[in-house]
């Protein structure tokens, strides 16, 4: 999904503490941060296009070097950072958890 896409999604129900799990696509064409956009528009219901820009919240460059550092390490490592109100994290197996907000 590109973050021009103008589609609007249906909120997700968070349990209490459960969070959305989404994948990261490592072989497609989609970005890291358009992957992270995704994953709050599904959890806040909010168009792609309606959300603050995440380089706004983080430097997305940073980010994606950062990640693809993680996927070369033999542990599993993993980076929290708020977005929209919500923390969301990303695994060094591409898996992106977006948590309720508090």
């Amino acid at each position: 999904m590109s973050k021009t896409e103008t589609h609007t999604v249906d909120a997700v129900e968070y349990e209490s503490e459960t969070p959305l799990r989404m994948q990261a696509d490592w072989s497609g064409s989609d970005t890291l941060d358009s992957a992270v956009t995704c994953a709050i528009s599904r959890a806040t219901g909010v168009s792609v296009t309606e959300l603050e820009p995440l380089y706004e919240y983080m430097d997305p460059d940073a980010l994606h070097e950062f990640v693809a550092s993680m996927r070369d390490r033999e542990t599993e490592t993993s980076v929290t950072f708020q977005y929209e109100g919500h923390d969301v994290t990303i695994r060094e197996d591409g898996e992106i958890l977006v948590w309720p907000p508090r």
